[in-house]
């Protein structure tokens, strides 16, 4: 049912892997203006929300550590430390790992699930079913943080990729 978005959020996931691809691990928590989403966080928030999609068509806990709910989830905290984030290798290969598994669990899930109403908050009156929320996420959610990502770059002096 939503084939076209998890074509598009393959497509993002690859385009991810390209930008965060020749960053140094060193400089991930950096922050060259306040408020800026830097790519550690920014990588550990698209994989928390790929869990957050993959437990509410599944119905269960997500599958990560509840550390990753404080570091990346809803009213996370910014820090410029960069011991407080995981590896570039770890945060790419779960940013991966999480959206290749929601991919499937969006394939897998049935017309009934996906005709639910929607469960978040804050978007649910302008996407009122599961699958529109799931959309949302597949593609402009992450197309949302990966512009984040790309802006970062260039605010540092790296090209842009696209």
């Amino acid at each position: 049912m939503l084939e076209t978005e998890v074509t598009v959020n393959r497509f993002l996931v690859g385009y991810c892997k390209t930008l965060a691809g020749d960053l140094d691990d060193a400089r991930l928590a950096e922050q060259p203006l306040p408020g800026v989403n830097h790519p550690a966080w920014i990588l550990g928030h698209l994989t928390f929300v790929a869990h957050r999609g993959i437990s509410v068509i599944t119905g269960g806990e997500m599958a990560l550590p509840a550390s990753w709910n404080t570091k990346f989830g809803p009213g996370s905290k910014l820090t410029t430390n960069r011991s407080d984030y995981p590896t570039k290798a770890e945060l790419l290969l779960a940013v991966e790992e999480s959206h290749g598994s929601f991919q499937r669990s969006v394939e897998g899930a049935t017309f009934e699930q996906l005709s639910q109403p929607s469960v978040h908050p804050r978007t649910k009156d302008s996407l009122p079913q599961l699958k529109d929320l799931l959309a949302f996420i597949l593609t402009a959610h992450m197309g949302v943080h990966l512009g984040q990502l790309t802006t970062w770059r260039r605010m540092i002096g790296l090209p842009a990729l696209f």
